[in-house]
């Protein structure tokens, strides 16, 4: 009896015990709208949606990861990795044909059928374009065969054009220089009073820096002849107006012009076995005076010499017809793919890695200005330069260089060069008739 009784006083106290914490579930419940209503078990997070980043360019690694590291705290449910490859496009088409191609894609250039296959996304409707500082730029971006596409989105515009040491012209009485004859004489005077300085330094080892010359000075001058849309409609058709082997055309006074400054020892005298590496130290160092190279090479320039005294004019032109140049290409750029299979999370990281501040810092590191207007910063020790060359207006800017045929561009115009200066080819004649065979060969 008395146990009966005591099972029973203890299951009443069970029942009650459990009865109260169930009251006091219901009534946290109910202070916490948040969960009121829900059940008690606990919700399975979200997968972290993982991206993958391809990139291209080696100058830009650590401040990629900086930023990506900064998206990665402010966006907790996605994490963007980035994978450095050094032969960018090729490992490119490596990943796509074994159908494993990133998230997005940095600095590398997507090789031209994929655009023909639509495989990227198509920017041209996006509202980044409006940002612009110049709107054709857009149209420089766009994609050479079908103009109304666009498949990436460029960051910066970097220029080419003659870097000079201010010293060594301070030092020899030698101000900004406008036309050829003027570049010319300057560069007899620095010789004849600064006999230890190379007037202008070529790094004609690496055969494209001589071929930039050639895109830069001739085919800059062909642009500037028939606009920079209508020039490539005639050297994809190897229009017979441009004249490549015409006598005293625009080819044949170039290669003249590099003759005579090499027959005045204007030019140093390794012309065609001094690297590329040679010409930024020596224009760092002050053991030159001018070298033609793009914003590109700053960077190398100041590594060898961190307190370099600097600055930057357009190439004086060789042609009675023509400005100064400064020719321009987009630098940086940002694809994904057209199929991406999360694209909420890649346009986010889009927006983020094209906000004003991202864009800023890809300025500073690219030593080049910024393509859009919310970007602008003094970005090198060049910016004044570039901004009083934009605001005299007496320089032919252009968005972009000119149309090239596949397999045919700076290395093999180098080479070409190289030949011109070592005696291989024996007159301008002979230099223009070559390269009108081998672009014609080329375009084939």
């Amino acid at each position: 009896m008395k146990r009966s009784l005591m099972l029973t006083v203890v299951i009443i106290l069970l029942v009650s015990l459990i009865a109260g914490c169930g009251g006091n579930a219901d009534k946290n419940a109910a202070k916490d709208p948040n969960t009121a209503g829900k059940n008690n078990s606990a919700e399975a997070p979200k997968e972290t949606v993982k991206l993958t980043l391809m990139n291209g360019m080696v100058e830009i690694v650590d401040w990629l990861n900086e930023e990506i590291e900064t998206f990665n705290e402010q966006n907790p449910g996605i994490k963007v990795q980035q994978e450095f490859l050094k032969e960018g496009s090729g490992a490119l088409k490596v990943k796509i044909a074994a159908g494993d191609m990133p998230d997005i894609i940095m600095g590398i250039g997507v090789p031209q059928d994929y655009l023909d296959q639509d495989l990227m996304r198509d920017f041209a409707n996006d509202k980044i374009w409006d940002r612009l500082v110049d709107p054709s730029f857009k149209q420089a971006a766009a994609d050479p065969t079908r103009p109304d596409k666009v498949f990436a989105i460029p960051f910066n515009m970097i220029y080419q054009g003659m870097f000079y040491n201010k010293q060594v012209l301070e030092e020899a009485g030698v101000t900004k220089v406008e036309t050829w004859e003027e570049f010319v004489t300057a560069l007899k005077t620095i010789k004849e009073k600064k006999p230890e300085v190379a007037p202008l330094f070529l790094g004609g080892k690496d055969a494209w820096t001589l071929g930039q010359l050639v895109s830069n000075l001739p085919l800059g001058a062909y642009q500037q002849q028939y606009g920079i849309k209508e020039v490539d409609k005639l050297l994809r058709g190897n229009d017979p107006q441009l004249g490549f082997d015409q006598p005293g055309g625009r080819i044949e006074t170039f290669a003249k012009n590099m003759l005579d400054l090499k027959a005045q020892g204007l030019v140093n005298e390794n012309t065609v076995t001094a690297t590329y590496s040679d010409q930024t130290e020596a224009i760092a160092n002050g053991k030159a005076a001018f070298v033609i190279q793009g914003m590109w090479a700053l960077g190398d320039m100041l590594k060898k010499n961190p307190n370099a005294s600097l600055g930057f004019f357009p190439i004086p032109p060789m042609f009675t017809d023509a400005k100064p140049y400064m020719i321009g290409d987009r630098d940086g750029s940002i694809s994904v793919p057209a199929k991406s299979e999360h694209p909420e999370e890649v346009q986010k990281f889009i927006d983020f890695i094209t906000s004003p501040d991202a864009l800023k810092g890809f300025s500073k590191v690219r030593n080049s200005p910024s393509a859009y207007k919310d970007a602008q910063i003094e970005w090198s020790i060049l910016s004044d330069d570039v901004d009083k060359i934009k605001a005299e207006g007496k320089a032919f800017i252009a968005t972009k260089g000119t149309y090239t045929p596949s397999g045919y561009g700076w290395d093999q115009f180098g080479k070409t060069v190289q030949d011109l200066l070592a005696g291989g080819i024996k007159s301008p004649q002979d230099f223009a008739k070559s390269f009108k065979q081998d672009w014609e060969k080329a375009q084939r």
